[in-house]
């Protein structure tokens, strides 16, 4: 330790303060530049294009298929200033994800597909909520106005009465529902589907729409991504071996899952807790609806009905009660699962039921919780599974 004092000591004075202004000056120097800064914009963005994938493009890949991390999200942005203001003010990644997803993956392809069926529904229901209201405040005018005129007819019985006449109701018009914009010949079919979502957004956003800094396209994805990936549900837990598309029966008879039961069953009609047929629902549409029927609302009956008869698919797919049915243990995180969907169901009058249930589409758990209060039930969140990985789960499950 001396030594070391001795030594240092006998540096000279001027020698110290040199080395100390070289130290200052380089901590103060510029880094060098980087050698993507020689390159346009444009070419930049291209480049990582070809690195920038998005949550749960890659599901099928790695170890947790439901932590949604990307090289898009959680990556890029990190690797410079550069880099983050790219990824985060452009919709250009965002875009050719939604094409690269959908001519790859079913499963974004019905997502896009129910997105703009919800804007239409969404639509349609704004346009009898005006009309409703233009109908009520037409109706309150007109009766104020005749007892107005009796009013006056009794002193002058001879009084025009052009002066109080109603007012003609003033309506939205509905012809623009399905008129979306006409997508050119040359451009494919995933252009124009996603064309047709990002009209379907713009004229009626989704219901959880937020700003985001990119545009409408990532409005899109996360659209998607919340509406038609994710899915929540009550749980039945029973380890079975399950296949899509081949139905099977069960009968609930403990309390949590004739509650199960009851919360499912309880949007539709009596007849279907009876065994009869259950037909799809679309809330405050179809099949009940505020629509007269007397003529006045023919136009809009008339939209609704071809929306209807042009997503007859969607409509048998995700407008039918479902749950989840947890057929393999652990239930835990990153366990596969099934949404079931309730074709026949006998309530009986102790609550226990007879159900004929149809499996739809796999899932990876994403979390489960007991919910209190219920006896034991159950509530999970999860992601769809692609159709590979569906059709590679089903054929490891044979095994």
């Amino acid at each position: 330790m001396g030594d070391c004092q001795t030594r240092q000591s006998e540096i000279p004075p001027s020698e110290l303060k040199s080395a100390a202004t070289s130290n200052t000056v380089n901590s103060c120097s510029p880094s060098p530049p980087s050698s993507l800064s020689i390159f346009h914009e444009d070419i930049l963005l291209a480049i990582l294009g070809f690195v920038a994938d998005t949550p749960f493009e890659m599901v099928n890949v790695g170890i947790e298929p439901t932590c949604g991390q990307s090289t898009l999200t959680h990556t890029l942005p990190l690797v410079s200033k550069q880099f983050h203001r790219l990824t985060k003010q452009h919709d250009f990644f965002w875009e050719n994800a939604l094409l690269r997803l959908v001519k790859k993956e079913h499963l974004w392809e019905e997502g896009m597909r129910r997105l703009v069926f919800d804007s239409k529904c969404d639509k349609i229901r704004s346009d009898i909520l005006e009309r409703n209201h233009n109908r009520n405040r037409r109706d309150k005018r007109t009766k104020s106005n005749h007892s107005q005129q009796q009013q006056r007819a009794q002193p002058q019985a001879a009084a025009p009465q052009s002066a109080g006449a109603p007012l003609p109701p003033q309506m939205s018009g509905t012809n623009n529902v399905n008129n979306l914009t006409t997508i050119p010949d040359n451009k494919t079919k995933e252009k124009a589907l996603l064309k047709q979502a990002c009209d379907a957004v713009e004229a009626y956003p989704p219901r959880n729409h937020f700003a985001t800094s990119s545009g409408i396209h990532q409005c899109i994805y996360r659209s998607i991504v919340q509406d038609h990936l994710r899915y929540q549900g009550p749980v039945f837990y029973m380890p079975s071996a399950i296949r899509l598309g081949s139905p099977y029966g069960l009968h609930f008879f403990e309390p949590r899952y004739r509650l199960l039961m009851s919360e499912v069953m309880a949007p539709y009609p009596v007849s279907a807790r009876r065994g009869e047929r259950i037909s799809p629902m679309v809330s405050a549409l179809y099949p009940n609806n505020n629509l007269r029927q007397n003529g006045d609302d023919d136009d809009i009956k008339s939209d609704l009905l071809n929306v209807l008869e042009q997503n007859q698919t969607l409509l048998g797919r995700y407008q039918l009660p479902t749950f989840i049915h947890a057929h393999q243990s652990p239930l835990r995180k990153n366990t596969p699962a099934t949404i079931v969907q309730v074709r026949q169901c006998v309530v009986s009058r102790d609550g226990s039921a007879d159900v004929y249930l149809e499996p739809i589409a796999y899932i990876w758990i994403d979390e489960v919780f007991e919910r209190p209060g219920t006896g034991g039930l159950f509530e999970a969140r999860g992601i769809r599974m692609g159709k590979e990985v569906s059709t590679s789960y089903e054929y490891y499950q044979q095994w």
